[in-house]
């Protein structure tokens, strides 16, 4: 049975709309193995998760790091997993063997934000130490040095792995040329810090997320703003878009999710469930899916078809 039909079995025997999963504790990051099979998380007490989503069953634990983990990211094939934390390293792990391959050191402070290249020729990660390191993944040595002049807190790699984006606690985001690590632009200032940012699928589109009531679009390559979307008195968290590129996901500090269609640039949907924090959001690779991680120390997962 494949996972997308197990999960809607499980969920057709359920009043609910989603899957709920406990954690130890405040759940900052998640996220969907390539072939939707795995669901990762991992969160402030340095633990590691993995869960087989055909079994529904937890299939490896490890106390992946001595601090906070703040993000993770799988690679394009899948076999490979990677988790940033505040105890300045990134990790790298074998999700077929359950063992570490490498510690990626180098940061002088909280590692952030990770993030995987499209084709798996990079990992970039961020820092509090107001740098972004780029990553070879052929020998996990470091590849360039980007100064930032603050803390960097969100990344990410468009599809065509030509370009990356990083965001910043001052507001910033910055697009830089791959593999020069050279500035391509600069966005205008968001005014508050940068908690996320998100490549469309597609190529045509980059969401970015601030400490504030709106989540700005911006058409790619031309950098442009297309759209602003704004909810009052919300503040966003995490932004993540679905596979075909329709719909935007957007966590917020309150706790509620809003599924915003793109095409009219309304609120489709709005989930609520958590109780706090929304620190990240993924979609699983069918798009009929998406699982939300939260302080709440709970991981959701949410069937769209149903809601």
């Amino acid at each position: 049975m494949s996972v997308s039909a197990w999960l809607s079995s499980l969920l057709g025997k359920r009043s609910a709309s989603e899957v709920l999963i406990g954690h130890n504790d405040w759940v900052n990051a998640i996220a969907f193995s390539p072939a939707g099979k795995f669901l990762a998380f991992g969160g402030k007490d340095g633990t590691l998760r993995l869960w087989d989503l055909v079994s529904f069953r937890q299939v490896w634990a490890i106390q992946a790091h001595s601090d906070w983990i703040k993000a993770i990211a799988f690679s394009p094939d899948g076999s490979l997993l990677v988790s940033g934390s505040g105890d300045k390293t990134a990790k790298v792990w074998s999700v077929n063997n359950r063992s570490m391959i490498t510690t990626l050191t180098g940061h002088k402070d909280w590692v952030n934000t990770v993030s995987f290249s499209p084709f798996g020729n990079w990992v970039l990660t961020g820092s509090a130490d107001k740098s972004a390191i780029l990553w070879s993944t052929k020998s996990w040595t470091k590849f360039r040095t980007i100064i930032h002049l603050s803390l960097v807190y969100s990344s990410d790699f468009a599809p065509d792995e030509a370009m990356m984006a990083t965001g910043t606690y001052d507001g910033k985001v910055r697009l830089w040329k791959i593999p020069e690590c050279e500035i391509v632009v600069e966005l205008p200032e968001h005014g508050d810090w940068v908690r996320s940012v998100d490549f469309s699928p597609d190529g045509k589109l980059l969401a970015t997320c601030c400490w504030d009531e709106t989540i700005r679009l911006w058409l790619v390559p031309e950098v442009k703003l297309t759209a602003s979307l704004t909810v009052p008195k919300v503040s966003f968290t995490a932004v993540s878009f679905s596979p075909d590129s329709s719909l935007l996901a957007a966590g917020t500090h309150s706790g509620e999710i809003f599924l915003w269609d793109l095409a009219s640039q309304t609120v489709a949907k709005t989930l609520s469930g958590h109780k706090g924090h929304i620190s990240s959001v993924s979609f699983s690779p069918d798009g009929n899916w998406l699982a939300s991680g939260s302080r709440d120390k709970t991981v959701r997962i949410w069937n769209l078809a149903q809601i």
